[in-house]
């Protein structure tokens, strides 16, 4: 694969970088995408009964064991060369910050450190009343266990069909963007708003947006450079291009 020379200058000059990921940039773990397709999450789950809160309040002990077995199932796959590549490029540039729209804790667990998680985190949990988000659930419980400051339900804190995003999180990640030098958009289908907003964001503020994506986006016509490809593929051929190294 051949790179633009610019590309590489701006990247390899850039003291400020955002990755920005959607369900493309976890496929390559196992991890099917949410949205479209004959393998996506939900061809076999139905989103009211699984992804929103009156689901949940309906059948707690039912949402509750289907999203334990989820967990599981991420908990047995790894991070992949584009999670693994992410987490590296943070010993070239002063500032890497990484917004991502998945839950699965794959970033995190191939080393990134600042992670703005959009849509939650599925290890995470938190009451029906967003007391604080904690990991210390007992999770061998067959159904949630009640919030000790309120008494009211524990749910996963992932963010549910028809909630909005955690305004802290999405303020941080606006900001992440304003002040970006590069920001890269990996494996996003720039379909789910607010979170598809950032790269025009950065765009506006003076970044150089590179887009990763195997599939034709919105984003396509905005991007300076469209890489066409999976994250795991791409991603370390850029790094041996950028910094001359091999993973």
């Amino acid at each position: 694969m051949i790179f633009d020379a610019l590309l590489l200058d701006r990247l390899r000059s850039a003291n400020n970088v955002v990755f920005f990921t959607g369900a493309g940039a976890s496929i390559e773990s196992g991890i099917p995408t949410f949205r479209g397709g004959k393998d996506s999450f939900w061809v076999d789950f139905d989103v009211e009964t699984f992804a929103t809160l009156d689901g949940f309040l309906n059948n707690p002990k039912q949402v509750w064991q289907w999203y334990a077995q989820r967990r599981l199932q991420i908990q047995g796959l790894q991070p992949n060369l584009g999670h693994q590549v992410m987490a590296r490029w943070q010993a070239k540039a002063s500032k890497v910050t990484v917004i991502t729209q998945n839950i699965d804790n794959l970033h995190q667990r191939a080393g990134s450190q600042a992670v703005l998680e959009l849509h939650g985190n599925i290890a995470q949990y938190k009451c029906v009343r967003h007391h604080p988000v904690t990991t210390s659930v007992d999770l061998t419980v067959s159904e949630p266990p009640l919030c000790p400051q309120c008494g009211t339900l524990i749910r996963p804190n992932v963010v549910w069909f028809h909630e909005a995003l955690p305004a802290s999180t999405l303020n941080l990640a606006e900001i992440a963007s304003f002040e970006s030098d590069v920001f890269v958009s990996i494996g996003c289908s720039m379909d789910v708003q607010p979170a598809a907003s950032l790269p025009y964001l950065a765009s506006q503020c003076g970044a150089y947006v590179l887009q990763i994506n195997p599939e034709s986006t919105d984003l396509d016509e905005y991007a300076h450079c469209n890489l066409r490809g999976k994250s795991g593929e791409v991603m370390p051929k850029l790094w041996e291009a950028v910094w001359g190294e091999c993973l």
